[in-house]
C-alpha cells in the first residue's frame, strides 16, 4: 500500500476513532452508510474502539481492482477496541478521481 493511500485510511480511522461520523459524512467518505448507521457499528461492539498503533497498517488487506484509469483498490483494515486488534473490519474503497487525486470512501463496517 503506498504512503498515500495509507495516510488516507489512517485518517479516516482517526476520525472514526473520535466518533466524528458528520465530518466523515460532509467529506464523502462515508459511502453507503450514514453517519447513524456508522456509530451504531462502532458502539455496538463490545469494547472502547482506539487508535491502533502505527504497524497495523502494515496489516490491512488490499486487494486491486483492475481499472488502470482509476488504480482502484478495496482495502479491508482490522479496527482496534481496548488497544487490541479486533474482528470488526472497515472495508473501504480506494480510487483515482476526475482529477488524479485518491479518494477513500468506507464500504462497510462489519465482523469478519
Amino acid at each position: 500500500m503506498n504512503s498515500e493511500i495509507k495516510l488516507l485510511l489512517k485518517n479516516l480511522v482517526l476520525l472514526i476513532v473520535g466518533s466524528r461520523y458528520a465530518e466523515i459524512v460532509n467529506r464523502g467518505e462515508n459511502g453507503r452508510l450514514s453517519a447513524s448507521e456508522m456509530e451504531d457499528a462502532i458502539n455496538d461492539y463490545p469494547g472502547v474502539i482506539t487508535i491502533p498503533p502505527d504497524t497495523a497498517y502494515d496489516t490491512a488487506y488490499v486487494y486491486d481492482i483492475y481499472d488502470n484509469n482509476t488504480e482502484a483498490r478495496k482495502i479491508e483494515f482490522d479496527l482496534w477496541y481496548d488497544d487490541e486488534v479486533s474482528d470488526l473490519t472497515l472495508s473501504v474503497d480506494v480510487h483515482k478521481d476526475e482529477k488524479g487525486d485518491f479518494v477513500i470512501t468506507i464500504d462497510d463496517i462489519h465482523v469478519l
